[in-house]
């Protein structure tokens, strides 16, 4: 075993979602509570034994990490924490018994929450689909919202509502007038591109 579950899953995944001051305030806080358990359960690969983490996972300490994130509206974060956990833990039975309890128990509770998790199904799978065309150069996930920029400058943001969902595009690059097809070539390249993607 040489992943470290703060090290290399936790303080990597709280760092990416770290991009305005409301959510650095609450990660912050977050990931002072993770480095507290650690030093309770002693789950560290480097001075302790990582089967400690089911303990953390079924305790009331975690429980109330995943309540700060609720109310934050980033149940998606704590998500990614314990699937990527899942991915370098599974040859530990009693962690990999406890991460898909704690995947499940989220899962139940989210659908609850959006009246059978249609909503936060299809946003999830937008973020997935995005991240494996490797064409933006960030993706940052809301409750019931995804914004994506290009390494080119377009924005993307897929929003959902009662009445269902909007999709916006925006493009932040300026043209002149001598550069329209420059222009004509970006639209139509981003037309073939979201055709492809056949969602």
């Amino acid at each position: 075993m040489n992943v470290d579950f703060i090290r290399h899953i936790v303080n990597p995944v709280l760092n990416k979602y770290m991009v305005n001051q409301e959510k650095t305030r609450v990660l912050i806080e977050v990931k002072k509570l993770f480095q507290q358990s650690e030093e309770v359960y002693r789950f560290s690969i480097y001075n302790g034994d990582p089967r400690n983490l089911a303990a953390f996972l079924k305790s009331n300490d975690f429980t109330r990490i995943v309540n700060i994130l609720k109310s934050a509206g980033m149940t998606y974060l704590i998500t990614e924490i314990l699937s990527e956990a899942l991915a370098s833990y599974s040859g530990i039975k009693e962690v990999e018994e406890a991460l898909n309890q704690a995947l499940d128990s989220l899962k139940r509770e989210t659908q609850v929450e959006t009246g059978g998790g249609r909503k936060e199904d299809v946003i999830s799978m937008l973020e997935s689909v995005l991240k494996n065309t490797n064409l933006f150069k960030q993706i940052e996930r809301g409750r019931n919202s995804l914004t994506a920029e290009t390494h080119s400058g377009w924005l993307l943001r897929v929003s959902s509502s009662k009445k269902g969902y909007k999709l916006k595009i925006n493009f932040t690059k300026n043209y002149r007038g001598s550069e329209t097809s420059e222009l004509m070539k970006e639209v139509v390249r981003i037309a073939e591109w979201i055709n492809s993607l056949r969602l």
